[in-house]
């Protein structure tokens, strides 16, 4: 069997599915997973070569490969709804409240907080240390929002649940900022093309179990498995190779004053893998 190592943010529900259903089994791979803390770690191992694939936030690849020397390539991108939101403290009632305030984040110059930047620019809040600062945390933004430490941050939509019984409340949600988003996976450019089947073969596992997930004759084994990710409400097929959403996510990062290149999805990925691997499902 191939061996692969992955890594994601938290829970990766297609590779239990995969894992579970035996699709791996039956592309011949032995799949790792692991769990990362920090987006900074997980890129920084990406372009390393310890992970073959992340599945990370869009934005991170365009950072890293700008600015900081990787060369990681998306191959996977399903159209999703934006899920982020601004979560602020009680005391916070506008982004006025949050004038000079140090916010919490995962990585500052990529990921949930650049659409956080277009939107405190847009009420008069431009500048970075000046008019807000950001502190980098990692994934335990909950817990510190909790203790006080913070008086805001950007979470995943469900987060905020946690919150609500100390008063914390949703500021603002991304969703307004977009038509199109994508969530994806990545990797090294060169690796993909050396390993070309290989990586077929892994996005044909994935997607097969993202179709399972939606398929609701599955509903009571998926429950089993304490599964309740759908891609898309109505898909019957694999999801078209998200273009659109890599593009206004690239949009955004302009508007934040952070892309150095254009806003052209192709310079950040290539859908010939995941093509291949939907043509053969």
């Amino acid at each position: 069997m191939d061996k692969l190592r992955i890594n994601s943010f938290g829970r990766l529900a297609a590779h239990e599915v995969a894992k579970a259903k035996g699709f791996y089994v039956q592309e011949n791979l032995d799949v790792e997973h692991a769990v990362t803390q920090a987006s900074k770690v997980q890129m920084q191992q990406a372009k390393d070569g310890v992970w073959n694939f992340v599945h990370t936030h869009t934005d991170n690849v365009f950072w890293w490969n700008e600015d900081n020397g990787a060369d990681l390539q998306i191959v996977l991108a399903i159209p999703t709804e934006p899920n982020l939101i601004l979560v602020v403290a009680p005391h916070i009632k506008s982004y006025e409240d949050l004038r000079g305030q140090t916010i919490a984040a995962d990585a500052s110059m990529s990921g949930f907080v650049t659409p956080l930047r277009v939107m405190l620019a847009e009420h008069g809040m431009p500048q970075e240390g000046k008019d807000f600062k950001f502190e980098e945390i990692g994934t335990n933004r909950v817990e510190a929002l909790e203790q006080g430490r913070f008086p805001a941050s950007m979470l995943n939509v469900g987060a905020e649940r946690a919150l609500e019984s100390k008063g914390f409340h949703v500021l603002d949600h991304i969703k307004r900022l977009y038509t199109n988003y994508a969530t994806v996976a990545a990797g090294r450019r060169q690796w993909m093309t050396d390993n070309s089947d290989v990586v077929v073969r892994y996005l044909r596992a994935h997607t097969r179990a993202l179709l399972w997930m939606q398929d609701p004759t599955n509903a009571e084994e998926a429950a089993r498995l304490d599964i309740r990710y759908r891609v898309e409400p109505g898909l019957t097929g694999p999801p078209p190779f998200a273009w659109d959403g890599i593009r206004e996510q690239m949009g955004t990062r302009q508007k934040a004053g952070l892309l150095r290149g254009a806003v052209d999805p192709k310079r950040m990925a290539d859908d010939r893998y995941y093509l291949e691997a939907v043509k053969t499902l």
